[in-house]
């Protein structure tokens, strides 16, 4: 079996192990990404404004930014070794929004390039400018970091962390601001107890051996964002503007016939190994009025798969029947689904077509053993 790598940082470190196929397998690879904004809560877009004139890399780095999936991505990846490097906060720092979110300082003009999501930056930090810039940036800084490596400790006790320090102070010098700015940040990353490699050959040495399974922590964690709805429809797409959240339920209730309505959750970045599947599980309570009025097409649920968040073009469409899944009218049933999927990310959620009335509440996407 190879070991699975998941690797936060630039392509110097991925570059690492397009030179060792034989033995990794490159699982999950988040591209320049500063830890603050990592750990920062996501920020709400209209995908449907999405300029699908930039380029392919641009628009996914920009996505990634906001939705915020790297935690729960790397809950589904599961990998033996986590691979950091410090690139982007050295160089790129962050921006502040206004409603107190984190992005990667990467582009030039970042209020133009995120217009779709209507954010207002507030400040700018950066980590290299001068000695209270440093101050103030690494004050956030250790924060993130401390609360990234205790989400891994927790729900990924058995993944190794390893800093990767190969080749950056060659690119950089030894005695520029970067420099210094990278040396403080391994040496806070050593203070914490993960070491700092300085050559690709150390890599192996900090590898467990044994085979481990998927922690309770992993299994328990919820993949999906508000899943609660305790705030509102956020972090969800709907097109139609017909579902509503009352008292912690979400709801829907149509009167035509004609058409269909669909609630999209944020994309959900599954397991793309060669080597498993993952295998998940859906847990929703879903409450229809009457079942027997609804369209032949009695679909209650949806989930969906795409190999890449920019294009969204389909892969796989599993729809779930009212019917089939045995609900009753003027009762919440309890539903269970286990989920295989092919693709990169994974979307879901209610689907409705026709005229009828339905609530939903309790909503979980889990791994399943």
């Amino acid at each position: 079996m190879k070991n699975r790598v998941a690797i936060i940082g630039s392509d110097l470190s991925r570059e690492l192990f397009d030179k060792s196929k034989s033995n990794f397998e490159v699982v999950f690879y988040r591209k320049n990404l500063s830890l603050i904004s990592l750990m920062a809560k996501a920020v709400d877009y209209n995908f449907n404004q999405l300029d699908k004139e930039i380029s392919f890399e641009k628009a996914e780095q920009m996505l990634n930014e906001l939705d915020k999936e790297t935690l729960s991505s790397l809950i589904v990846a599961q990998p033996d070794l986590l691979l950091l490097d410090f690139y982007s906060d050295v160089f790129h720092g962050v921006v502040e929004t206004q409603d107190q979110s984190f992005l990667t300082n990467s582009f030039e003009n970042m209020a133009e390039v995120y217009s779709f999501s209507h954010i207002k930056i507030k400040r700018i930090l950066n980590s290299n400018h001068s000695v209270q810039e440093f101050i103030n940036y690494s004050s956030l800084w250790c924060k993130a970091f401390n609360l990234f490596i205790e989400f891994v400790q927790k729900y990924l006790p058995n993944t190794v962390i390893l800093i990767n320090s190969i080749e950056f102070f060659k690119e950089i010098g030894f005695n520029s601001n970067m420099s210094q700015v990278w040396q403080r940040f391994n040496e806070y990353a050593q203070k914490k107890g993960l070491p700092v490699i300085h050559d690709s050959t150390e890599i192996s040495q900090y590898l467990r051996k044994e085979e481990t399974g998927i922690s309770e922590a992993s299994l328990k964690y919820n993949l999906i964002r508000n899943a609660s709805f305790s705030e509102g429809k956020k972090y969800w797409r709907d097109d139609s503007n017909e579902y509503f959240v009352k008292n912690g339920i979400l709801e829907i209730e149509r009167t035509s016939m004609d058409g269909f309505s669909i609630l999209h959750s944020s994309p959900i970045q599954i397991s793309n190994s060669d080597q498993k599947a993952q295998k998940f599980e859906i847990s929703v309570e879903v409450w229809v009025e009457n079942l027997f009025s609804l369209h032949l097409n009695d679909a209650f649920f949806y989930v969906w798969t795409y190999d890449d968040k920019v294009s969204r073009e389909l892969q796989e469409v599993k729809i779930y029947s009212s019917k089939l899944e045995n609900l009753s009218s003027g009762k919440w049933k309890h539903i269970k689904i286990e989920l295989y999927c092919k693709g990169r990310y994974l979307e879901l959620g209610p689907h409705m077509v026709g005229a009828g009335h339905f609530r939903y509440r309790n909503l979980s996407l889990t791994l399943k053993k």
